[in-house]
């Protein structure tokens, strides 16, 4: 099977047209040069960026299947999978968003030598499913003044390919980071959908907590969303790490804004992706959180109660040192290898990761509760002499823990074998 120009299919693809897309509206997202980040909108709204043709299409797709089951995803051989699914040689996950009330999990790839494009659906049971874009009802939208760079950072990566950066939907908009070919290039757009010709791009600067500068070109990383003292703010992250908070209301066309500088979270790293989610506290309150998987640490699990307190306070506008962690207190999470996070559901996270023990890129879940996979790991309690032995420490905190996640990551022959 032989790539072509824009996507094949695998299977058969029914189409519907969402409520959002009038007749006038209908168009095609054909020649698709580069999918590079997805993210899932309202009424079945798969958003793909495309930075080559610096135009995000929005893909109307049909409703989904109900999910049954709990549909962990146990995937450990995830380029083998999808080069035999593809009938393709290297195949290069470029983003992962998980589809609403699906169990689907949607990847954008690129293909072969020729890094041809391609957006697949995956489930847990390891079927995939290619999309053919050419032929999804769409609408598409072209990014204002898109950076138009032929400059090559170190010799291999093009600076237009930082023109989408990171995408997510937010209330009724689609919030698009990246770089464009102003001054100042770091770029944050605000996209009402559905499309119009109306398009907010606002130019943000931000003071670097490491590198002691006020840096305009280096674009958001990662971002996610939160409300601090009643008012809608983009959290977003860069290089190094700093944290930055940015008020949506500020947020307005051809505007050039300041970031506030709240936090540093480590030198020497890339953001890699950001979601918003819920966990409990000891008090079995609803918290609401904030997740960083960064390329060179450890994940950061960041309460937004701590962004919140550190937005009420001045900026950091001093330089701090290599290796400090300072303005919020976070909880780093066995997250290394990590590239991409979703939530699932309201169990379970999704995550994209390079398992460095078996060099194997992998398509596992993560239950919230716990943010750990026992088969991670070769400890005392997984040799076969092993047994709990009654001991009511072990009862209490380990056993529960390890039934479950034996159960959820495909060994529920091993319950009960250490009691």
């Amino acid at each position: 099977m032989k790539p072509s120009r824009t996507i094949r299919v695998i299977g058969l693809l029914l189409l519907g047209s969402a409520s959002l897309l009038t007749e006038a509206q209908i168009a095609h997202a054909a020649d698709v040069k580069s999918v590079s980040r997805l993210a899932f909108g309202p009424d079945s709204i798969l958003f793909v960026a495309d930075w080559k043709g610096a135009q995000v299409h929005a893909l109307a797709l049909p409703a989904p299947v109900p999910r049954s089951g709990e549909g962990t995803f146990n995937i450990v051989d995830l380029e083998a999978l999808l080069s035999k699914s593809l009938g393709a040689g290297k195949v290069k996950v470029e983003d992962m968003a998980a589809r609403p009330g699906s169990g689907e999990v949607y990847l954008a790839v690129s293909i072969g030598a020729n890094k041809t494009p391609a957006v697949v659906a995956v489930t847990s049971d390891k079927k995939v499913r290619e999309l053919n874009l050419a032929s999804i009802k769409s609408t598409t939208v072209a990014l204002k003044n898109p950076n138009n760079s032929n400059y090559e950072f170190w010799k291999e990566t093009p600076e237009r390919s930082f023109t989408v950066t990171d995408m997510k939907w937010n209330n009724g908009e689609l919030f698009v980071a990246g770089l464009s070919n102003q001054d100042f290039a770091s770029t944050l757009r605000r996209i009402p959908y559905p499309f119009t010709s109306q398009q907010t791009m606002t130019s943000v600067e931000i003071y670097h907590t490491t590198h002691n500068q006020i840096e305009t070109r280096a674009p958001i990383r990662a971002m996610s969303f939160a409300t601090l003292g009643g008012k809608p703010y983009v959290v977003a992250a860069y290089l190094c790490t700093p944290l930055v908070t940015i008020p949506l209301e500020d947020l307005k066309d051809s505007a050039h804004i300041k970031g506030k500088a709240i936090a540093e979270l480590g030198y020497g790293n890339t953001p890699a992706d950001m979601i918003s989610y819920s966990a409990k506290d000891p008090s079995d309150k609803p918290q609401d959180m904030l997740m960083l998987l960064n390329y060179q640490r450890s994940g950061n699990i960041i309460p937004v109660s701590e962004v919140e307190a550190a937005n009420e306070k001045p900026g950091i506008d001093k330089p701090v040192p290599a290796g400090q962690i300072v303005g919020v207190q976070e909880t780093p999470a066995p997250l290394v290898g990590a590239t991409r996070i979703d939530n699932l559901d309201d169990q379970f996270f999704i995550v994209v990761r390079r398992e460095l023990e078996k060099d194997a890129l992998q398509l596992v879940s993560f239950d919230k509760a716990m943010l750990f996979r026992l088969t991670d790991y070769v400890s005392e309690y997984d040799f076969p002499q092993y047994r709990y032995n009654n001991n009511a420490f072990q009862l209490k905190n380990f056993k529960p823990a390890h039934d479950i996640l034996m159960k959820q990551e495909g060994f529920p022959e091993l319950i009960g074998s250490h009691e």
